[in-house]
């Protein structure tokens, strides 16, 4: 399904451009999470995706077209956060892909879409199941698209460079407390995407000169 993705938007002239995906290319359980701009990450993902990985999507986007049928196909575990019970009967769905299944599991633990260059402060599943199953977090960035979109006005300019990067593995073990876990991500994450979008910024002059 992401490979459809990537063919329809080949128009968009946007590059996409992966770094260190090694780290998840490994065969073994772990929680995938990265940064949620947009509906541009769908695309986004699939030049990321991982093999024997399961998603975790708000319930919300399962009547959203695009969405449901990509989600269906990667075998999506729909979470419906105002259903106390239903979200914790989802986290336990992506406890049995973890523990039982050995898969990995992607979360995007903002649980929202930002396109506000601070993350928002991320929401504990991702970091309690990694605690519960002892299984390493792969942090991923993808680099803000404020190179070519313009989020307020909706408006895309052609061209554009993605970069997806993978951060190190990080073991939960090595932390005391749920919320030092999160943290420890986040100040990761957002120091990777400022240092990205540096690196892009910095292109740009050369760019529109070649």
């Amino acid at each position: 399904m992401y490979k459809v993705y990537k063919r329809v938007c080949a128009w968009t002239g946007i590059k996409y451009e992966t770094r260190d995906l090694k780290y998840l290319d490994r065969d073994e359980p772990c929680i995938v999470i990265a940064n949620h701009q947009s509906a541009l990450d769908v695309i986004t993902m699939g030049y990321m995706w991982p093999q024997n990985t399961v998603v975790i999507l708000k319930k919300s986007l399962k009547y959203l077209p695009g969405f449901n049928l990509c989600g269906y196909l990667c075998h999506s575990i729909w979470i419906d956060r105002i259903n106390k019970e239903k979200a914790h009967k989802s986290l336990d769905d992506a406890m049995d892909h973890v523990k039982n299944k050995k898969h990995k599991v992607f979360i995007f633990p903002e649980g929202t879409r930002n396109s506000n260059d601070e993350l928002l402060p991320f929401k504990k599943g991702a970091f309690i199941l990694a605690k519960e199953a002892n299984v390493p977090i792969i942090p991923v960035v993808f680099s803000r698209y404020k190179n070519f979109y313009n989020h307020d006005e909706r408006r895309f300019d052609y061209g554009g460079h993605v970069i997806i990067k993978s951060l190190k593995p990080i073991y939960p073990q090595d932390f005391s407390t749920i919320e030092e876990l999160s943290d420890e991500c986040r100040k990761l994450m957002t120091a990777e995407l400022d240092k990205l979008d540096k690196e892009l910024v910095d292109q740009k002059p050369s760019s529109k000169n070649d």
